[in-house]
């Protein structure tokens, strides 16, 4: 095998059984036909544009990408991990053979690949917390190449141990202990680096969130020992270097002197702001052309990569501006021989951990900017309008079926159960309005559940309830991390089954 693929059975899972059943993986939109046709990338696009006329640039180039590697660039043998939504666990296969289309199916299961499944019965914390992040990507059809994602998934598909990942530059073992790690900056003899999700796994954390970020950083302080760079801001899988803060005056540096590089602020920095480095990938990455390259060069990169725009550095790595298609076409208004010298533009270039929001009226206005790393000269990435309202899209959907969810539950609980039994619950600062957590000191009773007279299981309710609680609690501390794929599930689930359970009251 030489590379693994995670391939969705439908938003809510609705092509997953017939996957599993036949063999198969399945992707939809029903409009497109036989994949098979289309010679080139181009052509696939012209066709899905023709399809899907109301569609921006952006989503037709992402579509695009997503069909041809289901039917082009997938091989037999390769590994393919699909979510199976009506069982919240995951199906892991191998191909088994080339794109085919299914002329004699409804619409939405004609496109597929034939799979030999080898678990179908996968749980997400069965991979460790970094595999689990890139298993929550929302498209349809993705790779999975980070962090030796091939390996580990075949390991999981043959019911062994997620075996995990290290950074080359950590110095930690993956077993060690917090006594382990407290023994090694005190000895000095050493760098003691890890990863900032290995940090925080120290301490069952795999998220930053308030709870957790106060947890490590109160322990850190209380040993005297900072992170550079700050573990809090530093994106998840980069290295940081545990130091000694508060070594005596007279110490040598053998004996764990304080190092000049510590960061004493890290020690109170909460991450109460996004930072733009929230959009940007785990490695980011960023296409460059040198100013002397003809501007045709630059025309073919940006049609070829399906870019928008294309960062212009010199051969000294410096930083000289960007070309668009729209500067392109002012530069050839003026001068039909235009240069790509002529067409660079300057374009707002912004640190990797500047404030996000600080951004957002430039992005919307020049359509992008570019981002620094954390050298504050190496340019690292690009962030596009169309790349702000995705992520926020995609962060604002656990919100909004939480609102819902709660919507819902107030409603009928204030229907339902007796003002005497809320007033003992609800506090007074609520105006009678019922926390989640509430609802879950509420429910608890087997006696208030009945009076709701939903046709569901009292425990199985609860047991959801209190998951959706302790999720939304997490949510709720405003960390810029993506919601886990399996916590989204619980939430997307319960809210369906309070939704189903709600009107049907209403109809009764």
């Amino acid at each position: 095998m030489t590379a693994a693929w995670q391939v969705r059975a439908g938003r809510r899972g609705e092509r997953d059984q017939e996957a599993l059943d036949v063999g198969l993986a399945i992707v939809g939109w029903e409009r497109v036909p036989n994949l098979g046709r289309f010679e080139t990338r181009s052509a696939l696009k012209a066709q899905i544009q023709a399809l899907y006329p109301q569609r921006s640039g952006y989503v037709i180039g992402n579509w695009t990408g997503q069909l041809w590697r289901f039917s082009q660039e997938m091989s037999e043998g390769d590994l393919i991990v699909m979510p199976v939504k009506s069982k919240q666990k995951l199906a892991i296969g191998e191909i088994t053979g080339p794109y085919r289309h299914r002329d004699d199916k409804a619409a939405g299961f004609r496109h597929v690949r034939p799979v030999q499944w080898i678990r179908t019965d996968v749980d997400a914390s069965e991979f460790q917390p970094d595999l689990r992040s890139s298993l929550g990507s929302l498209l349809t059809v993705c790779q999975l190449s980070r962090h030796e994602a091939v390996h580990r998934i075949s390991e999981v598909a043959a019911r062994r141990p997620d075996p995990g990942w290290r950074h080359v530059s950590a110095s930690v073992a993956p077993d060690a202990t917090l006594a382990d790690l407290w023994e090694a900056v005190e000895a000095g003899t050493e760098p003691v680096k890890l990863t900032v999700r290995e940090l925080l796994a120290k301490w069952g954390f795999s998220r930053r969130t308030a709870t957790s970020l106060e947890t490590v950083q109160a322990e850190l302080a209380d040993r005297g020992i900072s992170t550079k760079p700050p573990f809090t801001t530093a994106r998840m899988d980069m290295v940081v270097e545990l130091l000694q803060v508060a070594a005596e005056p007279d110490a040598s540096p053998d004996q764990g002197g304080q190092s000049d590089l510590a960061d004493t602020e890290a020690l109170d920095e909460l991450p109460t702001k996004w930072r733009v480095q929230a959009i940007l990938p785990d490695e980011p990455s960023i296409e460059k052309i040198s100013p002397d390259r003809p501007l045709t060069a630059a025309i073919t990169v940006m049609l070829a990569r399906n870019y928008s725009q294309l960062a212009v550095v010199d051969e000294n790595g410096d930083y000289q501006g960007a070309v668009s298609w729209e500067s392109i076409g002012r530069a050839r208004l003026t001068n039909p021989d235009a240069t790509l010298r002529d067409a660079t533009e300057k374009v707002r270039v912004v640190d990797y951990d500047d404030e996000l929001f600080d951004q957002i009226d430039e992005i919307y206005r020049r359509g992008y900017v570019l981002v620094r790393g954390d050298d504050r000269r190496t340019l690292i990435g690009i962030i596009t309008a169309s790349d702000l309202a995705r992520q926020f899209g995609t962060l604002a959907r656990p919100f909004s079926l939480l609102e819902e969810t709660e919507l819902r539950l107030r409603r009928n609980t204030k229907r339902c159960i007796p003002e005497d039994i809320l007033i003992k619950i609800v506090p007074k600062w609520a105006n009678g309005n019922p926390t989640f957590g509430n609802y879950v000191r509420i429910y608890t009773e087997l006696d208030n559940f009945k009076l709701t007279k939903w046709p569901l299981d009292h425990q199985t309710f609860h047991d959801l309830l209190t998951k959706v609680k302790n999720i939304r609690n997490e949510l709720m501390h405003f960390s810029g991390e993506m919601i886990p794929e399996h916590d989204l599930a619980v939430i997307e689930g319960f809210c369906a089954m309070i939704r189903a359970v709600d009107q049907s009251t209403q109809a009764t």
